[in-house]
Parts: C-alpha cells; structure tokens; sequence
C-alpha cells in the first residue's frame, strides 16, 4: 500500500489531457510540455534501524538536490548553447540561473509500509532561466496596431528527427532565421519560454500559447537537431504575418512532435 500526498495537484501529468512531450535523462526528465525538469530519490532505512519520517524525508530531500542541479545543466537552450554552458560563463546571468535552481519544489511525496519515502521534485524552466531569456531578447515592442488577428504560430514538426530545445531557430529554405528568442521582446522573455512542444495541436497547451487564431505552417526538414525549417512559401506566410500581427514578439509559437 503506498499513501500519496501531492502538494501541488496542478504539476501532475493527469493534468494534461494529450500525451506530454517528455525527454528522459539518466537523473530525471525534461516536460517540455508543461516546461518544468522531474526528478526523484528515496530516503530509505537501512540495517532494519526505526527511522523518524522527518529524517528520511530530509535524506530523499539532499538526494534530489544534486540530480536537479546535474539534470537542469544538460537542458539545450539552442543549437549552440546549453545550461551548462551558461551556469559557467561566470557572468551576472550565470549568477542568476544559478541562485534560481533553489526554485525547485516538492510537490509529491509517496511513503511507503517497508518505511521508505520517495520525493519527486520539480523545477519549473522559465522561472528558472528567466535571467538567460530577458537577456537574449532583442524584439521591439510594435509602435502601431496589429492590421490581422493572428495570434500565433503552430509549427507542425511530426515525422521529424527533432531534439527539444528550449529556444529552437526557425528558418526558411535559405537559412534566414524567422523566429528565435532574439525576435521575443524583453516583456515576453520574462513571462513565457521561446516555443512550448506538444504532440497534438488540439492540447490545451497548444491553445493557451497560440492563441484562437494561429497560423498553420509545416516544417519541411531539422537543422543541428533542433531547428526546423520552412518550405519557401510557408516562410514567406510567416514573415507576413509577423508584419501585420506581433505574435512572434510575444513568443506564441507551439511546435508539435510526435509521441
């Protein structure tokens, strides 16, 4: 018999109603659904010795601490650049993201009648590097009114051999980059991750990020493993659309993979 406390209910993956796309590392896995990193340890008596709750929980709690902190430095950011790689620039950002990785929280708990605990805990990606996102950013806030409704971009990837990235590069046939963290202004780096996975258009993740009126596009081929690449006329579609609408400055782009 096992007893399950879930202090955050919202975290579980019972909360989406489509398959998440989840990336699994030796030490957790990355949601790049919901966007958060997943880990767990055990506290577990050992020697047949009675131990207090409070004790295995803190055990499990000093275990997932350093597999939070080995996972959260193999996320890719881009092609070219992964959280490591910005944890050990040894720069103002690279301060942040690393005060930020004790944002990680316990959301559930399961103990166990042979007396052990297991702790699963969660670390949530933008707040964690926020600080790396803003600084990226170099999108414009528009000075006129949008002249179209769409409000957002859905990038069909399915079939593709496509690794998640946090910020891919999406570009046309003749390599020019449409969209990337740099196209998001600073406002919408600080609120919402460059892109959010899903592997069904219909997931309400989907919905949330792009909005009632996104534009369709299909990604015809995969670049350095995470950037995607547009036919010439689905690229010409996307600039336009951009000009008249601003929902690449706000970074409402989904991209959908498969299972």
């Amino acid at each position: 018999m096992i007893v399950l406390l879930a202090s955050l209910a919202a975290l579980t993956s019972s909360a989406w109603a489509f398959d998440p796309v989840i990336q699994e590392l030796s030490e957790g896995r990355i949601d790049w659904t919901a966007l958060r990193l997943l880990a767990s340890a055990e506290g577990v008596p050992s020697g047949g010795v009675l131990v207090n709750l409070e004790t295995l929980e803190g055990d499990a709690r000093q275990r997932l601490g350093p597999r939070m902190l080995a996972m959260a430095r193999k996320v890719r950011i881009s092609a070219d650049l992964t959280a490591a790689d910005l944890l050990d620039a040894k720069d103002a950002v690279a301060d942040r993201i690393d005060d930020n990785l004790m944002l990680w929280e316990v959301y559930e708990v399961r103990y166990y009648m042979s007396g052990g605990v297991e702790m699963e805990g969660a670390l949530p990606l933008q707040a964690w590097l926020r600080p790396a996102l803003v600084s990226l950013a170099k999108g414009k806030d528009r000075t006129t009114p949008a002249t179209a409704p769409t409000s957002g971009l859905v990038i069909d990837a399915r079939g593709l051999d496509l690794s998640p990235a946090l910020s891919p590069r999406l570009q046309g046939p003749g390599g020019e980059t449409l969209y990337s963290v740099a196209a998001m202004t600073v406002l919408a780096a600080s609120q919402r991750t460059p892109v959010v996975y899903v592997t069904d258009p219909a997931d309400v993740a989907a919905g949330r990020r792009a909005g009632g009126q996104p534009l369709f596009v299909r990604a015809q081929s995969v670049t350095a493993k995470t950037d995607l690449v547009l036919d010439a006329a689905d690229a010409a579609r996307v600039a336009q659309a951009a000009v008249d609408a601003p929902f690449l400055l706000q970074g409402n782009v989904v991209v959908v993979v498969d299972k």
